[in-house]
């Protein structure tokens, strides 16, 4: 019994360091996986608010106070004492080992600013509005924590064997040994570094935009950064389509005014540039936008629209088609729930 006791425990001791250890890599595999998917429901456009927790958006300083003591499920948030800077969250957190993201080598969850070169079509046009307009690309997250040991002995029965064990056994302050520096790694288990990328498209309006017909400024709410991007893609000269509108243009132009069809105070104001003219003549050779966003209130989406001194309403999206209608009856069983779950919970 007392030989098998060289085999026996340590087993046993092991493996629940192994346990721990397992565990361990898990929560920083999940601080990096769930992290970039964050990128993709969260305005990560808005700059850092986090100071030293944050990065180059504040998702990742969002991300940094939810894992910074190494777990998702109990965080405060806002209370960077308690969740990172205290050692609380190490309290009986583990039995044979703690984790720290201060570990050498160890790095709390980082994600890198989007790589814009992914997704270019070489497009002389798309390139231009990408280079302008287009936040998105290919984001990387990653993560690694290092682990120390609080229980194991670093050998046993050194009698009979010369093997460690595990390395150097740990005590007193975590962050305090984390922060002390390992440099030949003797006291600390690192965990292979977990990475995740996605790629995310931030061309997308997040605001809800409202532009009424003849308005080319672009409204209000977001209206005019919206305007602007379909104005640069409808006059980019890049787009072959527009110096051809521009002579075609300038020939309807005179001719109409050639047989008294339009005013010389109209054309003039058409031809020499995109706006439109001062007595409320539309210029084609700039777009005319009209968006409005269906609240849960409209009972249908659409936009009034003068003509000839009456008001009528023209639906502004693909709301019946005059056969089944399968925009209306699609909203009818969606509402405004995302994928018509109304209990995102539960879904």
């Amino acid at each position: 019994m007392a030989l098998s006791m060289l085999v026996f425990i340590p087993v046993f001791l092991y493996a629940l360091f192994l346990d721990d250890l397992l565990r361990f890599a898990l929560d920083a595999q999940e601080a990096a996986v769930a992290t970039v998917w964050d990128y993709t429901v969260q305005d990560w456009a808005e700059p850092d608010k986090q100071g030293e927790y944050g990065g180059f958006s504040q998702v990742q300083g969002y991300a940094r106070l939810m894992y910074c003591d190494h777990e998702s499920g109990v965080d405060s948030y806002d209370d960077v004492d308690f969740d990172c800077k205290g050692e609380q969250h190490h309290e009986h957190a583990a039995l044979t080992s703690h984790p720290c993201w201060l570990n050498t080598g160890a790095q709390q969850v980082e994600c890198q600013a989007p790589d814009k070169q992914v997704g270019r079509l070489g497009v002389p046009i798309h390139n231009g509005y990408f280079d302008d307009y287009n936040n998105g690309g290919l984001i990387r997250c990653s993560a690694r924590i290092g682990v120390q040991n609080y229980m194991l002995p670093q050998t046993l029965f050194p009698e009979f064997s010369k093997e460690d064990l595990a390395k150097e056994q740990q005590e007193g302050s975590i962050h305090g040994n984390a922060q002390a520096g390992d440099q030949d790694m003797q006291k600390t288990y690192l965990m292979p570094t977990e990475q995740m990328s996605i790629l995310t498209d931030t061309w997308a309006i997040n605001d809800d935009v409202t532009i009424e017909p003849g308005d080319k400024s672009g409204g209000d709410k977001g209206g005019e950064h919206f305007y602007k991007e379909v104005k640069s893609v409808y006059q980019d000269t890049a787009n072959l389509g527009y110096p051809m509108l521009m002579a075609s243009s300038a020939q309807f132009f005179s001719q109409a005014m050639s047989k008294q069809l339009l005013s010389p105070l109209q054309v003039g104001t058409l031809i020499a540039g995109d706006s439109d003219s001062p007595i409320k003549g539309d210029n084609p050779k700039s777009p005319n936008v009209s968006i409005k966003p269906f609240t849960n209130g409209m009972q249908t989406p659409s936009q009034k629209v003068e003509q000839a001194g009456q008001n009528r309403y023209f639906y502004n999206s693909e709301w019946r088609d005059w056969d089944k209608n399968n925009p209306q009856q699609s909203y009818g069983n969606r509402g405004v729930s995302y994928m018509g779950c109304k209990q995102p919970e539960s879904c």
